[in-house]
């Protein structure tokens, strides 16, 4: 690169790093160098010292673990902790998201004591994509929960009934017989008329009863008072404090009700022991509520009144939600993934619609659109039903397993070339493990001296964080 050429880009860096620099106020630019330094004291000071666990710094670059309560818990405490430093929402606006991507991933990697030579700029966006990061982790997590406790309930309905259920075949003969048996003799009972018209008598006729029970209404309201009582007794704490750091929005007006719906719930959140909500408040109805749910979320108390169960409603409620944010008829705001559909699109995406379209290779009329979708969907189709039943691979049929059973493939053959690799291996070396050689190679270097912590704390031991590095190699 040419000297002057070189100039021009440092000094562009420098007027974009100033640029955002000045978007920063007095408060928000003492919390992040407070928030460096202190991880970096924190990182240099002996085992043992200090308060337990990692930096805050530290907290806030870790991953999110696997769907519970306390990894929800933990990734609420890891956005407020972002939020308090105060950062600007357009803070890169005007900034090119590669470049941007580019300082998130230095700062990510860089132990507090390099962070802290860098420029400002560079030390905020990684607080400043985090924050967005971990509002998309709060959104996946809410919406795997609620799918987690409404699975785990039918689950747990379905293993108690299961157990007592049994199929009862030859329906069909059994309502023949005992309409034949009653009109013969209409004025006996059905004791000695109805029981002695079926094979197994009124045990036969209780299995049948018990059959529909177990598969009808019932077995759908059992569902759902156990996955009330999941929801309250364990992961209610979770997602009502996820309200309060969360900001659900919607561009269209049919899902109102849901958006209404929450702000009640999260304004009785500590209502206590409440089980109605009171007669003259305003109870937001959306389509979810009704169907199967609508018998369980209305109960006539004991003065005979029709009343909305807060528990149940809460439950609908958050389903709703989940159901929404699926189809981002719901979006968040300050999130990436999970932001306002209308930000997935370039400002002027209508006024350039013709150009746009033409460099998508999609028609502009959305029939032509759903008929080429629609007929390259049922050619595909058809060509699998009639594939799959030709396949000698391939077996389903019936049984406790599964249904699919597919046979293992023949090995493949050797590639030459790998075979060739092999040879000249075993020519130089011999039968010395490549694992061996690697760690040579590694303690002679001293390579890995240069490998950073992703979380920034460097806990590990120079040798064990060695060893691990060549167990996964």
């Amino acid at each position: 690169m040419r000297p002057d050429r070189g100039r021009r880009a440092a000094s562009g860096r420098g007027t974009l790093t100033a640029r955002i620099s000045a978007r920063l106020t007095v408060e928000s630019t003492e919390r992040i160098i407070a928030l460096v330094v202190g991880a970096d004291q924190e990182d240099d000071a002996a085992p043992g010292e200090g308060e337990d666990g990692p930096p805050v710094l530290g907290k806030i670059k870790e991953a999110p673990g696997n769907v519970s309560l306390e990894t929800m818990l933990t990734e609420i405490d890891k956005l407020l902790a972002v939020r308090a430093v105060g950062l600007p929402a357009d803070l890169f606006a005007d900034v090119a998201p590669k470049v941007v991507a580019g300082w998130r991933a230095r700062a990510a990697v860089e132990s507090p004591s390099h962070l802290r030579t860098h420029p400002l700029p560079l030390r905020v966006t990684l607080l400043h994509e985090r924050e967005r990061e971990i509002t998309d982790t709060l959104v996946e997590l809410l919406i795997s929960t609620v799918h987690r406790i409404g699975a785990r309930a039918e689950k747990k309905v379905t293993e108690q009934l299961v157990n007592a259920f049994k199929k009862v075949s030859g329906k069909e003969n059994i309502l023949f017989k005992l309409a034949e048996a009653s009109i013969g003799e209409p004025e006996g009972t059905v004791r000695e008329v109805v029981y002695p018209a079926v094979s197994g008598g009124e045990q036969t006729l209780r299995e049948l009863v018990h059959e529909f029970k177990t598969r009808g209404p019932v077995y759908r309201r059992t569902v759902q008072t156990t996955l009330k009582a999941s929801y309250t007794n364990h992961y209610r704490r979770g997602l009502i404090k996820l309200l309060d750091v969360l900001e659900f929005r919607s561009s269209n007006h049919t899902h109102r009700p849901v958006i209404e719906a929450l702000a009640l719930v999260a304004r009785y959140a500590a209502a206590g022991n409440t089980t109605y909500y009171p007669l003259g408040e305003t109870l937001p109805v959306h389509k979810a509520m009704g169907g199967d749910w609508a018998e369980v979320v209305h109960r006539t108390d004991k003065r005979g009144r029709r009343r909305v169960v807060r528990m149940v409603y809460e439950v609908v409620a958050f389903q709703a939600l989940r159901d929404q944010l699926k189809c981002k008829e719901i979006w968040v705001v300050g999130a990436d993934k999970w932001r306002n559909p209308d930000e997935d699109l370039p400002q002027d995406f209508a006024e350039r619609r013709e150009e746009n379209y033409r460099e998508l290779r999609k028609p502009l009329n959305a029939a032509v659109f759903v008929d080429e979708l629609r007929e390259q969907m049922t050619t595909e189709l058809t060509l699998l039903n009639d594939r799959m039943p030709k396949l000698s691979w391939l077996d389903i049929a019936e049984r406790k397993s599964g249904a699919i059973r597919l046979t293992p493939a023949e090995a493949q053959p050797e590639p030459k070339n790998l075979r060739r690799i092999k040879g000249e291996v075993q020519r130089r070396w011999g039968i010395v493990p490549l694992i061996d050689m690697l760690k040579e190679a590694v303690l002679r270097t001293g390579c890995l001296d240069a490998v950073t912590s992703v979380s920034g704390g460097g806990s590990l031991s120079a040798e064990v964080l060695a060893e691990r590095l060549l167990l996964v190699i």
